[in-house]
């Protein structure tokens, strides 16, 4: 949420030269429900939004911003829609990641062992962005959507 904040600042920040897509915001907005996956196969094992301990059920996990997407050993993680890569950062738990900016829609891909692009970069759709990396056995992908700072449930933007 904090590096969200900071790169929509950023955008609205006055006499910055970083100006929003808007032709681009539309057109990812024109998709919703048509954007491809972030990776080649995959299942959500984690979905979007609050969830509870499945034991102890009236325990609440942390909201969930994304989805979590299982997938096969040394996934490529995939551009889902043509944008710039805004930060590439490393957080505990989710190893490396990437921000990509759409406008004002960004995507956020972590949990990455290798990523193969760098801040600045102009990325299309379908572009290699990194490697899935597997931790204490699972190989899984955290993506999120978001729209300015608004969380979106990356389900309801893919195929």
């Amino acid at each position: 949420e904090r590096i969200l904040a900071e790169a929509v600042r950023q955008q609205k920040q006055a006499g910055k030269a970083v100006k929003v897509d808007y032709e681009l915001s539309a057109k990812f907005s024109d998709n919703k429900g048509k954007l491809p996956w972030p990776v080649n196969k995959g299942v959500v094992v984690e979905k979007f939004g609050q969830a509870y301990h499945p034991v102890f059920r009236t325990v609440k996990l942390p909201f969930n911003n994304g989805v979590n997407i299982s997938t096969d050993r040394n996934a490529k993680a995939l551009c889902i829609f043509d944008g710039v890569v805004k930060q590439i950062l490393v957080m505990p738990g989710y190893n490396q990641c990437v921000l990509i900016s759409h406008g004002n829609y960004f995507t956020f891909y972590c949990k990455l062992k290798v990523v193969n692009v760098k801040a600045g970069d102009k990325v299309d759709t379908g572009d290699i962005i990194g490697k899935v990396d597997t931790i204490n056995g699972e190989t899984q992908l955290h993506f999120e959507v978001s729209h300015n700072t608004r969380p979106q449930n990356p389900e309801s933007w893919l195929r």
